[in-house]
């Protein structure tokens, strides 16, 4: 089993995942040129981040989550601080040009608060510009007749 990882000016390298993750983790940061501390994750050629860092502990190999022969785009984690989420930046240079669709897809994981707002806001503007059936100028003097209420009483006797 072996998987493709791809950093830098368009570098590839060959790993093998039969191994504990954090093994996986040590032999990607050694032989794709990454400082220790560097926090690194994959996102694989569909979008699917990988979450190395969450799982670097674990004693489980890396092969019971990447796919046997697929691609991946090595990233570096910057984690954020408190309610922020992680910021991910590809180690893979050009990635808008060989593969712009991740390039969106990495955007996104970095800034989801960003498009939450986003969509948070465009909605609020949409309820904003409604008028309140109350304050409509053919309403606002109209009240509710009394009559008509009392001629569907049914009176006995």
């Amino acid at each position: 089993m072996f998987i493709t990882v791809k950093f830098g000016e368009d570098q590839k390298e060959i790993f093998n995942p039969n191994c504990r993750i954090i093994n996986f983790i040590h032999s990607l940061k050694e032989r794709c040129n990454c400082k220790e501390e560097v926090c690194i994750d994959l996102l694989d050629e569909s979008g699917a981040l990988m979450n190395l860092s969450e799982r670097e502990n674990s004693p489980d190999f890396a092969s019971s989550f990447l796919k046997e022969r697929h691609r991946y785009i090595l990233l570096k984690v910057i984690r954020g601080d408190g309610g922020e989420g992680n910021k991910y930046e590809s180690l893979l240079l050009n990635l808008g040009k060989c593969h712009p669709d991740l390039a969106d897809v990495l955007q996104k994981l970095s800034n989801p608060q960003r498009d939450r707002e986003r969509k948070n806001c465009v909605s609020r503007k949409g309820r904003q510009h409604k008028e309140p059936p109350s304050t409509h100028p053919h309403t606002k003097n109209k009240t509710p007749s009394t009559s008509k209420k009392n001629s569907n009483i049914n009176h006995r006797t």
